[in-house]
C-alpha cells in the first residue's frame, strides 16, 4: 500500500474516532503546513504504537496537551482541573490505540496484522521535523494541530 493511501485511511480513522468517541472533529490538511504556521504548544502527549504482519509500520501521535485535557475530561467525566497527568496520558494512549485499530480494520479485513501495545508520555520538546523515513500527517482540531508520523 502506498503512503498516500495509508495517510488517507489514517485520516479517516482519526476523524471517525475523534468524531464518534470524543465529539471533537479533526480534519487532515492537504499538506504539512510551513514551519511559521505550526503554532506549537509547550507540551504534547506523545503516543507510540506499532502494527506488524503482512503490512507493518511504527506510528507516533503528538496530541496537543489542550486537546488531551479536553478529551480526558469528557471521557472520564471530571473537571479539567481535577485531571492528573496520568489520566491525560492514559486517555490519549487509548485514542492512539483506537485510531490504529480502526485504521487496521480498513486495511486488513482478514485480521492478519497485529496491533502492538501503545506507550505514551507528555513531552515538551516536540518538533514536527522527523527523519526522512517518516511521513507526516497534520490534522486540524479546535485545540491546534495534531500530528501523526508513520514509518512503514
Amino acid at each position: 500500500m502506498n503512503i498516500e493511501t495509508i495517510k488517507e485511511k489514517m485520516n479517516q480513522a482519526a476523524a471517525q474516532v475523534f468524531g464518534a468517541m470524543y465529539f471533537t472533529p479533526v480534519e487532515m490538511l492537504a499538506q504539512v503546513p510551513p514551519e511559521h504556521k505550526w503554532n506549537l504548544e509547550d507540551k504534547y502527549v506523545k503516543a507510540a504504537i506499532a502494527y506488524s504482519g503482512p503490512q507493518q509500520a511504527d506510528l507516533e501521535f503528538y496530541f496537543p496537551i489542550t486537546l488531551g485535557i479536553n478529551i480526558a475530561a469528557g471521557f472520564i467525566g471530571v473537571d479539567e482541573s481535577a485531571l492528573s497527568d496520568e489520566q491525560i496520558i492514559d486517555t490519549m494512549r487509548e485514542a492512539a490505540n483506537m485510531i490504529t485499530g480502526s485504521f487496521l480494520g480498513m486495511i486488513d479485513a482478514e485480521g492478519d496484522c497485529r496491533l502492538g501495545i501503545p506507550k505514551a508520555e507528555i513531552v515538551s520538546d516536540f518538533s514536527p521535523t522527523k527523519p526522512a523515513d517518516f511521513s507526516a500527517i497534520a490534522l486540524t482540531s479546535d485545540f491546534g494541530l495534531l500530528w501523526i508520523f508513520i514509518k512503514p
